[in-house]
């Protein structure tokens, strides 16, 4: 699957991950990072499906939070991913 990749640079405050979950919400995320590396920068790195990634930069971008979006293809290497669903643990024994 074709798949971008997306490099967000916010401010962190009192609910950004949660905007940032929500905002997201709607599209199929492959892959979210979030991390902090001083008080005042945070970081989060968010892969998509290539014909999605587009629009979710423009609503990353609309988000008070976000300072800059960045929107790489990913490489090669990152193509080898494989994502699958579990289905529910657990379950009835026979």
């Amino acid at each position: 699957m074709e798949h971008a990749r997306l490099t967000v640079t916010l401010r962190p405050t009192t609910g950004t991950l949660a905007r940032l979950a929500s905002t997201l919400n709607n599209h199929r995320v492959l892959d979210l990072a979030f991390s902090t590396a001083a008080p005042a920068s945070a970081r989060a790195v968010v892969r998509v499906p290539r014909p999605e990634a587009v629009r979710v930069q423009q609503k990353l971008r609309r988000m008070v939070d976000v300072l800059d979006v960045a929107l790489e293809p990913a490489g090669p290497a990152e193509d080898t991913v494989e994502v699958r669903e579990v289905g529910p643990v657990g379950g009835r024994g026979r």
